[in-house]
């Protein structure tokens, strides 16, 4: 692979030299701390006066526009975001694919990768690997390409940003992988042309120190390839046709009644998914924690009694055998908590995440608790539709290979796609309520009916009275450590917190010390914090 082409459209301005043709590819991630978009769309926008790319939709392609800006031709390739804290192997193959792609769109290759991050967002350790590995990705040659471009909607303060790099100290990590190379651009300012005059001339500057030359990879075959012309395996298709064929042979009736449960790993929307179906917020919604119990909700929607069960989820490739005992217990009980059974399982799969071979493992085993019949019940519904964009499902399946289809192949093919953001939209309901009656009515009327033996409901409300029990006895104990130690208060306590990377040693320290002492990043070194 080569890394780098001589630029020849160079021309003479003053005692530098200015490019005649600059081309920009647009970078970076999503959700800093809840706000999703970077603002690469906006930056695009601004750099070429005019609106060449859509905003508030998710850009799911890489995306070329090209316009004349201040005596150069610019060109600007958008790209999908990824997830700051996720790996490449975490990314869906699709989204890898189109960035990727980008390469292509401007031949011979582009003078700069613009990395945008809102200036006002925070920058976490946990964001350091995963943005090193997604750029490298490409080659570990970008770094000399690269400009970070901070975005905002307001003109930059610098003493604001000063206080980022105190509070972010891998921003200055950040900087320095691109030789602090950076730029400030207010995308709610499209009439500041020195803004965008001044990035420019940065881009040429940098282009100068490298020689004049570009970033060049050699395209494979499958970069080549238009994404928005992927052939789908009629495998991988919602079978239409045996629906058609089955309703031919048996009369189309409604269920009156459906029970329905909800399956899936932590945050993958199920409790959304769930006030989705019902048509209201009848399941908590917290993205700061997760369910820790089943919950029951029912509604009438179209005409339907719906009964529908939350249920806790495993954290996303984590085997059955690192599941809590508490946590198996209430999967399995779910489906028991809507006599005599569901007639459907919905299989909750993020669109935005990989379902790379440990999540294939994790759901696999965690389907096992309910036997081998569950599959013929199952509905696998991709949430965060949103991720889409302007592409289908599937052409996102067929990109991601293997794993997913097998996911498919196991339960017969039946899937939905559901944009919680889209709330309002009560088609994505009904479409999926009529996919469960062509299921049922496949399954001879049939439901998922567990095993009465095996309800796991008293072997539960015995572990949280023992829990309860366990309980009362330490506090119990406090109380009377309390009494005896009330004359005797240290006045100087030591604590060492020990504990799994994640586990919040962190902010136990922080709560300990009522304030904040421990920044809320993995610790490579031992610290020490006195109050």
């Amino acid at each position: 692979m080569s890394d780098q082409g001589k630029e020849q459209s160079l021309s003479t301005s003053g005692s530098g030299k200015r490019l005649t043709e600059i081309r920009i590819i647009l970078i970076g991630g999503r959700e800093l701390f809840g706000r999703e978009e970077s603002g690469k769309s906006s930056t695009g926008n601004i750099i070429l006066g005019r609106n060449a790319f859509v905003v508030g939709k998710r850009t799911a392609r890489s995306v070329k526009a090209e316009a004349e800006v201040h005596g150069r031709h610019v060109t600007v390739v958008d790209t999908p975001g990824w997830w700051w804290h996720y790996d490449v192997e975490d990314t869906p193959k699709f989204d890898r694919m189109e960035i990727k792609r980008s390469l292509t769109q401007c031949p011979p290759g582009p003078h700069v990768f613009l990395l945008v991050i809102p200036v006002d967002s925070g920058f976490k350790t946990i964001y350091r690997t995963p943005l090193q590995k997604q750029l490298e990705s490409l080659s570990e040659k970008i770094w000399d390409y690269t400009i970070v471009l901070f975005s905002s909607t307001s003109p930059h303060d610098k003493a604001t940003f000063k206080n980022s790099l105190r509070l972010w100290p891998d921003l200055l990590w950040l900087l320095k992988m691109c030789q602090n190379r950076y730029h400030f651009l207010n995308i709610n300012n499209i009439d500041d042309s020195l803004q965008v005059t001044t990035l420019l001339e940065k881009i040429e500057e940098m282009v100068a120190k490298n020689n004049d030359n570009y970033f060049v990879s050699i395209p494979t075959e499958d970069l080549k390839k238009n994404t928005t012309e992927v052939k789908v395996k009629p495998k991988n298709l919602f079978r239409k046709k045996d629906r058609t064929e089955l309703q031919a042979h048996i009369k189309k009736q409604h269920l009156t009644d459906i029970h329905i449960v909800i399956l899936g790993a932590s945050w993958a929307s199920k409790s959304s998914a769930g006030n989705l179906i019902l048509g209201e917020d009848v399941f908590d919604v917290d993205e700061s924690r997760t369910t820790v119990s089943c919950a029951v909700r029912k509604a009438q929607v179209h005409g339907r009694k719906l009964t529908v069960v939350d249920t806790p989820g495993w954290y996303l490739y984590n085997s059955l055998e690192k599941t809590s005992e508490m946590d198996k217990l209430e999967i399995r009980r779910s489906v028991y908590l809507c006599p005599p059974g569901p007639h459907v399982i919905l299989l909750t799969i993020p669109i935005a995440i990989a379902f790379n071979k440990l999540y294939q493992i994790a759901v696999d085993e965690h389907m096992s608790l309910f036997g081998k019949n569950v599959w013929s019940h199952t509905i696998v519904l991709f949430t965060r539709g949103d991720w889409l964009g302007d592409t289908t499902i599937e052409e996102r399946t067929e990109e991601e290979g293997k794993h997913l289809e097998w996911l498919m192949e196991q339960c017969g093919h039946r899937y939905h796609v559901f944009n919680c953001k889209q709330y309002t939209d009560s088609t994505q309901v009904t479409e999926l309520l009529e996919k469960i009656e062509d299921m049922v009515m496949g399954n001879n009327g049939c439901q998922y009916v567990p095993e009465k033996e095996n309800n796991p409901s008293t072997e539960l409300e015995l572990k949280l009275k023992t829990g309860k029990t366990n309980m009362m006895k330490v506090n119990k104990k406090k109380q009377i450590l309390h009494e005896l130690l009330k004359d005797n208060t240290f006045s100087d306590v030591r604590i060492v917190l020990l504990g799994l990377e994640g586990a919040g040693k962190s902010m136990s320290g922080n709560i300990i010390l009522e304030g904040i002492f421990f920044e809320d990043k993995l610790a490579e070194v031992c610290m020490s914090r006195k109050c």
